[in-house]
């Protein structure tokens, strides 16, 4: 597979702050108990509060997808290790 690369706009290099970081501080500043902010920042989030979503949830951020892993995955997972879900 053709590994893909996202190039970063000059803003993006100026500020700083890339697409990730922009839409993660935009989504936090929804309410907290916002179900599409708090989907969003488990699934995508990179920060603190993103991570402790996952953390209660189980879930393992792929590096590679940018993304928490899928339910399926999880169970997938969960299931070949042993752990306890």
């Amino acid at each position: 597979m053709k590994k893909q690369v996202i190039s970063l706009t000059r803003n993006e290099i100026q500020s700083g702050l890339n697409r990730q970081d922009a839409a993660e501080g935009l989504i936090s500043q929804l309410p907290k108990d916002h179900d599409g902010r708090n989907t969003w920042l488990m699934t995508y989030g990179v920060k603190k509060e993103a991570v402790a979503f996952r953390v209660k949830k189980n879930l393992k951020f792929l590096k590679h997808e940018q993304a928490a892993e899928s339910r399926q995955q999880q169970l997938t997972r969960i299931s070949e290790s042993g752990e306890v879900s």
